[in-house]
């Protein structure tokens, strides 16, 4: 028997790791803040909001805005609209907002591709001959660019910390199913830590909106995924398996499971201010863009919004 439980333990290290902390995390994610409506720019409303932690960091390191509300813009250069239309939004929305880095703006496909890297640091020469980056937790040291991505249904956070030299650093986190579904939120988070030497704990977060459990699923089909899908990186945010059939509908709640794999690694609840508003519900009553409600509602609603994000320094507020 402890031969057995040492050869799992060395097969799975992380599993052990995490059921020691369970019962930890399942009570910080009760003092997680949640917002149940959107934080408008001032002279911005039903147009562009942002993040009210981030907003108050000492020494504004950071400019963080999203596009919201009725009167924002489809922002997608690919769904529901010619994709001009979609670049010249996105254009006025960054001059509105004085991201000065345009036009050295890197765009971050919230894609799960096995052949490319997930977690990557980018900085000035990467749009040079990468201007979109396929992968979800995308980070940058470089005041000199704007990271942006135009999620549709999947709730995105902005990550502010800082290296073990002091250096500020700020990432797009994409938590898409199949990041969650691969542990990536997690890895992200412990790959700043074990090749920057980044404090966790002192992380602060802040979640742009997604879609809730009861309008969102996902399935074991092999086109998805092809293995299956992975119980413990959902924890309780999935709800059962009852058949063996692999196009089954599991919900699952992608901001909690989100916040999970972020205390996980390492961040304080105190440092996460999430939005538990539902991009679906928000689509329905015109104030956002969902694939999902569209692809259920003859295309009505087909779009994005857009988050954006840079490094300031004291002389760019002067």
């Amino acid at each position: 028997m402890t031969e057995s439980k040492e050869k799992s333990h060395i097969q799975d290290p992380i599993e052990e790791k995490l059921a020691i902390r369970a019962q930890e995390v399942k009570e910080a994610m009760e003092r997680i803040e949640e917002l149940d409506e959107i934080r408008y720019v001032p002279g911005f409303e039903d147009r562009i909001g942002f993040f009210p932690n981030l907003e108050s960091l000492p020494e504004s390191p950071l400019k963080a805005r999203f596009s919201y509300g009725e009167d924002a813009p489809n922002m997608s250069s690919e769904y529901g609209q010619d994709a001009s239309t979609g670049e010249k939004n996105v254009g006025e929305f960054l001059e509105t907002q004085g991201f000065i880095n345009s036009p050295n703006v890197i765009k971050v496909l919230g894609k799960y591709e096995g052949t490319h890297a997930q977690v990557e640091e980018v900085d000035f020469d990467t749009p040079k001959d990468r201007p979109e980056i396929s992968g979800n937790f995308v980070f940058t040291r470089d005041s000199n660019i704007t990271l942006i991505i135009k999620p549709a249904d999947c709730p995105v956070a902005i990550v502010y910390c800082k290296d073990k030299e002091g250096n500020p650093l700020v990432a797009i986190c994409h938590a898409g199913r199949d990041a969650i579904d691969a542990g990536l939120i997690r890895q992200g988070f412990w790959d700043l830590q074990d090749k920057l030497g980044v404090d966790l704990s002192e992380a602060k977060i802040g979640v742009f909106p997604g879609i809730s459990q009861k309008n969102y699923f996902i399935t074991n089909e092999p086109e998805r995924r092809g293995s299956s899908i992975s119980e413990r990186n959902w924890g309780e945010f999935i709800t059962q398996k009852e058949t063996d059939d692999l196009s089954e509908k599991r919900h699952v709640d992608m901001l909690s499971a989100f916040e999970m794999q972020a205390l996980q690694a390492g961040v304080r609840p105190e440092n996460i201010q999430a939005y538990r508003v539902d991009v679906y519900e928000d689509a329905a009553a015109g104030k956002a863009y969902s694939r999902r409600y569209s692809g259920e509602h003859d295309g009505d609603r087909l779009g994005g919004q857009v988050v954006a994000v840079q490094l300031t320094t004291e002389e760019q507020f002067h």
